[in-house]
């Protein structure tokens, strides 16, 4: 029987270890923290479960979280939950700075319509901008996935640029798609973006689960352990270790050697080549590329327990600055911004993003209270701060009070994270919230491979392989990776899963009213 060891028990590393025990491999998962999860993982206070991440679920169970399960026959042991308005767009009226406009995004694909309207009013969109924005999301929605690979390597901004001009439109779209990569739309791919969009669009299925972030590591780990896993919490990996071209295993940091055929890192691959193995066992060229490979943005993160619902919607979004926020900024202001961050300063519009788990799982709460998990984007811990870690802290808070009236009233607690807590939590050098970012030169064919250049040692997560978004980026590269080790151990394919009829045939209506939805603003405009 092939041994395993797979290192760190987030979302890539408890799912490779579910689905190679499930394939009959002896599998020992380690996890350096005392708790299961990586950025799903979470903790208790006053009453409230609450996550250490920052998460909602583009695809839920539809995606690939659910097919890591699909695939061991396990299919529904995760429960997804949907809310009415899955979102809210929070930003400030245009002739009053103090009002907050608010543009609800609708669940129920039979709203859609509605909120193309009311989004198209709140960017005060011109008849003639009304009509570019609508073909720009009726080309997006119509286009084949052929089309969308030719995109992998060119950039979003270039994808819309014969489309519109209008900077709030673009800065509202750029926004949004950057809470996928933590990247500005100037730098991702726009194969990548398109792909994960109309997924998204297809699935319908943006959700949350049941018990928190940490019900899906959880979940992965026990079926994982019913099939034979090992697992080890509050120990980490010292060295992977390698002989004449092939691991062998790892040594843990207690000194402890586990011998090993299949090693799986799902730290990034700096990381693995540069502390866990060693560039003297990697080909130069491999090492060269591991040295520079772009990670994504991180964000400082504040968890909020309220003693009132003051939110209804599954989660607001938004970027608020002194007398500019997202419905009024210029592409030049959004660039400026990030500029801002790569001084390592605070920028003058803070990009905000803000699940509400308790709006989906009311029990992650004493009854009537409210949860609120908010982050702001905010650089590596490669880039020396200008501005001090609590000034980044302070910016954030400062943002999420503007745009939720009463909340220093009903708070009861406000636990904040910076960004070394997060690199340290999960154990990626500088901290990248996607350790191989999706840029042009870094998705599709260009992406590192899951499979290494030593025998035996293999990538999973969000560092190689796949397309997605966030932890459903680190499910497919799981899956991917699963795929690479039992056909390299010379294991039958396995059985693809059944196709739901049904389900395909609902996500073709889904992308027919959507794209309807979308030229929605043209009809309002030519009304007005």
């Amino acid at each position: 029987m092939a041994r395993a060891v797979v290192i760190g028990a987030g979302i890539g590393g408890s799912a490779s270890a579910l689905l190679l025990a499930h394939a009959g491999l002896k599998v020992t998962l380690v996890e350096k923290n005392r708790r299961l999860g990586g950025s799903c993982s979470g903790y208790q206070k006053q009453g409230f479960h609450v996550d250490i991440g920052t998460h909602m679920f583009c695809r839920g169970n539809r995606g690939p979280l659910g097919d890591v399960l699909r695939r061991t026959n396990d299919d529904g042991a995760i429960r997804f939950i949907r809310t009415r308005d899955i979102a809210e767009l929070r930003f400030f009226e245009p002739t009053d700075r103090h009002h907050v406009q608010r543009v609800a995004v609708p669940s129920d694909l039979r709203r859609m319509p509605r909120f193309a309207v009311e989004l198209a009013m709140a960017l005060d969109l011109s008849i003639t901008e009304a009509i570019r924005a609508a073909k720009l999301f009726t080309h997006i929605l119509s286009m084949s996935d052929e089309d969308v690979e030719r995109w992998d390597h060119r950039t979003i901004e270039e994808f819309i640029e014969p489309f519109t001009d209008h900077a709030p439109t673009i800065g509202v779209f750029g926004f949004l798609l950057g809470l996928y990569f933590i990247l500005p739309y100037w730098e991702v791919s726009a194969g990548e973006a398109l792909y994960c969009f109309r997924k998204m669009a297809r699935d319908n299925a943006l959700s949350y689960p049941l018990g928190g972030s940490i019900a899906i590591p959880e979940t992965y780990v026990r079926l994982a352990k019913e099939r034979g896993a090992e697992v080890r919490v509050g120990t980490g990996v010292k060295k992977i270790l390698v002989e004449r071209g092939r691991t062998t295993g790892v040594e843990l940091s207690d000194g402890t050697v586990l011998p090993a055929d299949v090693v799986v890192s799902t730290s990034s691959i700096r990381t693995t080549v540069g502390r866990l193995v060693g560039p003297e066992h990697f080909p130069a060229d491999y090492v060269d590329r591991a040295k520079k490979i772009r990670g994504s943005y991180i964000a400082v993160q504040a968890k909020i327990g309220l003693d009132k619902k003051l939110v209804d919607a599954g989660c607001i979004v938004g970027g608020v600055g002194e007398g500019v926020d997202l419905a009024s900024v210029g592409t030049n202001d959004m660039k400026e911004m990030f500029r801002h961050l790569t001084r390592g300063e605070v920028p003058p519009i803070v990009p905000f993003y803000c699940p509400i788990p308790t709006n989906f799982d009311p029990s992650l709460a004493p009854p009537g209270h409210q949860l609120l998990t908010v982050c702001a984007v905010a650089p590596t811990t490669d880039v020396a701060l200008t501005s001090p870690p609590k000034v980044w802290e302070e910016t954030m808070l400062r943002t999420i009070r503007r745009v939720v009236p009463g909340l220093d009233e009903h708070a009861l607690f406000i636990d904040t994270f910076d960004v070394e807590f997060i690199e340290s939590w999960i154990g990626k050098e500088f901290g990248p919230a996607v350790s191989t970012g999706q840029t042009p030169e870094q998705v599709g064919r260009r992406r590192p491979p899951v499979r290494t250049p030593i025998c035996g040692l293999y990538l999973a997560g969000c560092n190689a392989g796949a397309r997605g978004v966030g932890t459903e980026l680190a499910a497919a590269s799981a899956m991917e990776c699963a795929d690479r080790i039992l056909a390299d151990l010379g294991r039958p394919p396995r059985a693809a899963a059944p196709v739901d009829e049904r389900r395909g045939t609902a996500a073709k209506r889904a992308m027919a009213l959507l794209a309807r939805s979308a030229a929605r603003p043209l009809a309002w405009a030519t009304r007005a």
